[in-house]
Order: C-alpha cells, then structure tokens, then sequence
C-alpha cells in the first residue's frame, strides 16, 4: 500500500469518526472530534503539496471541504469555550447519505491513486540532466531534459515534445524506455506554457490562469468552436517556435526523430513540411490533430442591436478543412482506438487520416486496444481517473504499464522499420523488434509496397 494510500485511509477515517460520533454514546461529548473534517481538509492541501495535483481526490476533497463548513459553527463554538448546542437528535438519513458520499469519494480516490510500485519505480528512473535554453532571437526559455547513460555511441536521436498538460514528467516512462534501447533522448518543458513546466531542480512552474484556462478550452472545444480553435493554435505556434530553435541550435547525433504529443505532433508536422530539408529521418504524432487546418465560417455583414450581439457570441463550429501540410518524411499517428468509429475519424481525427493518406511517404495510423487520448503516456499510470474518464472503445487493459510499454514499442519497432527501408529493405536489420501484444488497429497508406507495415507490430 502506498504512502497516498494511507493518506487517503487517514482521512476518510477523520471524516468518518466525526459523522458518526452523534450515536455513539463513548464519543458523542469528545467535542474535540469536531476538529477531525478541519484536520482532514488540512492533511488534503498537504497531501497534494507532497504529491501534486491528484485527481482522484478532488470529490473527496470536495466532501471533506463541505463537512468541515457544516461543523463550522459548532467548531466556533468548541474554540470559544461554550458548551456545544448538540442537543438535537441526530439525523439518521444525513448520517446515512453522508457515510455513502463518503463511501463513494474514498473508492474514487484508492481505486484511481497510483500503485505503489509505479510510486517507487518513478523514483528509482533513469538518470537524467535538465539545462536552461534561452532562444536570443525570441526570448523564449525552455528547459530541455537529456537522458544519458545508455550508449557510449546512440544510434539516433529522438525528440520528444510532450503534452503542455503533464508536460516531461508524463513522457518520462517513454524517453526511459526509449533511451534504453540504445538512443539519445531529449525532451523539452516550456515554461509559461506547460501544465506545468520543471525546472532544473525539476521543481514545477505553473503558467498564468489565463495560459492555462485558454489551454483548457482549446483541448475541450478546439476542434469544435472558433475562439477555443484559435487558442489552440497558439499553442501550436508556440510549440513550433520551440521546436524550430531546439532543431536549429542542437548538435544532436544523427538520424534525428521527433516524437510530438497533442499541439507538439501538429507543430512537428508543420515543421517537417516548412523544412523539407531538415535533419529529420521521421515523425511520430500522438494525439496531435492538425487545429491550423481547421477553417470556420465568418459571419455576415455585422448587424446592429440584439441580434448583433447574439451573433458575436454565438459559437462558430467546423464549416470544412482547409489545406492540410503533405508529408515527404515518414509518419507515425498514434490515436485512440475510437478512430475505427465514422464520427471520430470524420471529426477529431479527420485532419490526422488526411496528412495519412496524402503523405508522400510511408504513412500509418495505430491505436491501441481500449487505448483513450491519454494512454499514451505516463497518464494512464499516474493519473488513472483522466483514464478511465477518457478511455476507448474497446475492452482496457488491466495490465500495469501495457499501454507506456507498448507505446514505446510502438515507436522503437517504427523507426527500425524507417531505418531498414532507407538503408536496404532486404538486409537483416540489427535493430530486433519488440512484440506488441494485444489486438492493434493499423492503417497504412500504401505509399510504398517495400515497406512491411506489420514490423512496426515487432512482426
């Protein structure tokens, strides 16, 4: 049991005395009781000082607050040294609704905390260094994280930009695993920007609300709406400036393969496109639609009164798809496996099977059994509510650590794949390939009848 077990163990104990010490006749007048819910709700905001954000623990919390604010005023009368006004019989449906919101709060929070040996595991990872990159021309900083230690002589370097929600820290499982098999990794974290960035002392810099709300309605109703749409891309722009000055100032070994989450698959494509010439072998988008490709229908001439008014506020949604960037390196998209659905494919994903099909190169599309928008990533294991909020279509894997780990096989058997064809397809590669198990949606698009698509499988 994890220390975060125990914690949550505590408080719903704290809670739970409190609620139940009007029919217990030992406890009923141990007015000191009355401080448990405000102890709990303090050991909560420690809790998540200690751990960060857990989302799990938000209805919990949110219990814990409403309690310690319905004892209030018997609390301020134990602190003034007054008798306690508990002369009421007790309510047996308010203790009997509480206990289930309690009941129900606390399953929430041990059945989606992390495990224990996930907990540990993050402590005893990878080593890795953390410097500061200032960008002259713009002024932009950027904390860029490079793991070592695996290879005198890597036989590449893969870039990996990560989520702006969770950002290096829900990417590490997969640089790990990546960096083991024998390549250079380097991710990034930008602050002002990232939910949130780490520092050099990987401390995290939270961005501004405004950052962070605009993040939020751009990932909720991006693809939807035109005023969330620009939002993201801004964030799109910014991860693009990023990677053009992380590309341009690095001396990193060749080939070089950029590995982009969300905002950071859109802006690679983006880049690769701009930059034909670019040091890039190939591309690996996950969960990235392109929000730059998306056009939305402007409104007539303006009109006057309520009826302009009404017409400034209302939501402009998806009128079509405009020009989506063709490809001429090799592409990976890495989605969830609702993409085999007519309504997310033709909407959420419509822009990605776009870049697919018209790339001009070796193209594919993979999802992952049961695998949502975020199992691609340390999410899955350090947030598992985000998970199962958010999950696919078909039946999840219970495993621990299948999706990370198949998520990193995924793209390790891709770029061999990439490597064999580009040297000599007929060779036997030295780069053995690691099996995916489980039932895999694959899509290929054909651009190429020497390229085995099913090695990026390990098969």
């Amino acid at each position: 049991m994890s220390d975060l077990v125990l914690l949550i163990w505590l408080l719903i104990g704290l809670v739970g005395v409190e609620l139940a010490r009007p029919f217990f006749k030992s406890i009923r007048d141990v007015a000191g009781i009355l401080l448990f819910p405000l102890l709990a709700f303090c050991l909560l905001i420690v809790g998540y000082y200690v751990y960060g954000f857990r989302p799990e623990l938000v209805p919990l919390g949110i219990f814990i607050f409403f309690v310690s604010i319905i004892r209030m005023p018997k609390l301020v009368s134990l602190l003034q040294r007054l008798r306690v006004e508990d002369d009421k019989a007790p309510s047996l449906v308010a203790f009997i609704f509480g206990f289930l919101f309690l009941l129900t709060t606390g399953i929430i929070a041990i059945g989606y905390s992390p495990s224990k040996e996930y907990l540990s595991e993050k402590k005893s990872g990878a080593e890795f260094e953390t410097t500061i990159w200032k960008d002259a021309s713009g002024g932009n900083e950027y904390f860029i994280r490079i793991y070592r230690g695996a290879s005198e002589k890597p036989r590449g370097t893969i870039l990996v930009i990560p989520p702006v929600s969770g950002s290096v820290e829900v990417v590490s499982s997969v640089c790990e695993l990546l960096h083991s098999n024998g390549f250079s990794v380097i991710t990034l974290s930008q602050p002002g920007l990232d939910m949130p960035a780490y520092d050099v002392l990987n401390k995290p810099v939270a961005p501004s609300i405004k950052k962070a709300t605009a993040y939020i309605f751009s990932f909720i109703a991006g693809l939807n709406y035109k005023t969330p749409n620009e939002y993201g891309r801004a964030v799109e722009r910014e991860r693009l400036q990023a990677l053009e000055s992380v590309i341009s100032h690095g001396d990193y070994p060749q080939p070089l393969y950029i590995v982009g989450y969300g905002a950071g698959g859109a802006a690679a494509i983006t880049y690769a496109t701009q930059h034909v010439e670019s040091p890039i072998a190939a591309l690996i988008n996950i969960e990235g639609p392109l929000f730059s490709a998306l056009e939305f229908p402007e409104h007539e001439e303006p009109v006057r009164g309520i009826q302009g008014f009404l017409q400034k506020i209302t939501p402009r949604s998806v009128h079509h798809i405009g020009a989506v960037p063709v490809l001429h390196k090799p592409l990976l998209v890495l989605v969830s496996d609702t993409v085999t659905e007519t309504k997310q494919r033709d909407s959420r994903y419509a822009t990605l099977v776009r870049a697919i099909h018209q790339a001009q190169a070796p193209a594919l599309l993979a999802a992952l059994t049961g695998a949502g928008p975020f199992d691609y990533s340390d999410v899955t294991i350090n947030y598992p509510l985000y998970s199962a909020l958010m999950g696919g279509k078909g039946n999840k894997v219970r495993s621990p650590g299948y999706y990370v780990e198949s998520t990193a096989a995924l793209m390790y058997n891709f770029i061999c794949s990439i490597e064999k064809l580009q040297t000599n397809p007929e060779a036997s590669s030295d780069c053995p390939p690691i099996p995916v198990s489980g039932d895999v949606y694959l899509e290929y698009n054909g651009y190429d009848k020497n390229y085995n698509q099913k090695e990026v499988l390990g098969k």
